[in-house]
Formats: structure tokens, C-alpha cells, sequence
């Protein structure tokens, strides 16, 4: 009867333990949470948020995932029913020699790097001042003109954690 006792506990501690690493995964390592826009500056103290989007959307939410050590990723999601935007900002800053940085790539006097991939439009940049980088990633049934995006990207005002 005692050792039933012990092992029971025993087995309700290995969960609790195994329960307690799933949730801090699901929370700070999985983008699996949706939370509200303006959380983003206490979540994960980076703020990426779009002053100008070109369609009416039904639901917006954020996402966040950590990238290692003082690295955070936060996605921006803004859906309709035949569009979605979606604006990354990482802390994170990819290598130089990563195709989407590739100078084909530059939009004529701007600092953005624009390309297009299954089905999908990007716009790439990096905000030097915040050590952040970031994406505009849109989907549509429709494209939207190199202008647009590019007006998109500089309604975002971004804003980081600085590791100083």
C-alpha cells in the first residue's frame, strides 16, 4: 500500500515536470499563441506595427517565438477573407549572403529588398538603429504594386530592445 503511495507521487511529479516544460515551450519557444497587437511592446519588447494597411481586415493578432539567447521573433498578422499581411521583426539579423539580401533584389534608392515566391510578396530591410530586421510578407489574390509594399513598410515605425 506505501509503495503505491510513492509511486503515484512519484508520477504525478514526473507530469507536473513534463507539463511544466511543455507550457514554457508552447509560451516562449513556438509561435502557437495569439495574442493581442499591442502586447508586442511588454511581450517581447520589439514594436512593429503598421500605420497604413491597403485593405480592410477582420482579425489581427500577434505571434511571437524566441530565436535564442536575447533574440525574439514577432510576427504581426493582419487577415481578410482574400488577404493577409504579415510584418516580422526580429531581433535576429540573418547573413549577408542570404538570397534576400542578393543586390538584384535592391528596389533604386531605397533600402529594401523586394521578391516574390510561391505566391507570396516580400519586402526585406534592416533598421540598424533598432538592430532589427525586417519582412512584409503580403498574400492575395491580387498583387499589390512594389509602391504599395514599400508604402506599407514605411508607415511601420520600429522599435527594439537595444542590448547595449
Amino acid at each position: 500500500m506505501e509503495s503505491k503511495r510513492i509511486t503515484k507521487k512519484k508520477i504525478l511529479k514526473y507530469l507536473l515536470i513534463i507539463g511544466v516544460v511543455v507550457l514554457v515551450y508552447v509560451i516562449f519557444y513556438s509561435p502557437t499563441l495569439k495574442m493581442p497587437i499591442s502586447w508586442a511592446a511588454a511581450w517581447v519588447g520589439i514594436e512593429a506595427e503598421p500605420s497604413y494597411i491597403p485593405f480592410e481586415y477582420s482579425k489581427s493578432y500577434m505571434t511571437t517565438s524566441s530565436c535564442g539567447k536575447r533574440c525574439d521573433k514577432l510576427k504581426l498578422h493582419y487577415i481578410s477573407k482574400k488577404e493577409e499581411l504579415v510584418i516580422t521583426a526580429t531581433d535576429y539579423v540573418s547573413w549577408y549572403d542570404d538570397p534576400k539580401w542578393d543586390k538584384k533584389n535592391k528596389i533604386k534608392g531605397t533600402k529594401y529588398f523586394y521578391q516574390e515566391k510561391n505566391g507570396k510578396q516580400y519586402l526585406d530591410w534592416e533598421e540598424e538603429k533598432e538592430e532589427l530586421e525586417l519582412t512584409v510578407e503580403y498574400k492575395g489574390e491580387n498583387k499589390l504594386a512594389k509602391s504599395e509594399i514599400v508604402k506599407i513598410a514605411n508607415s511601420i515605425k520600429a522599435e527594439g530592445k537595444l542590448l547595449n
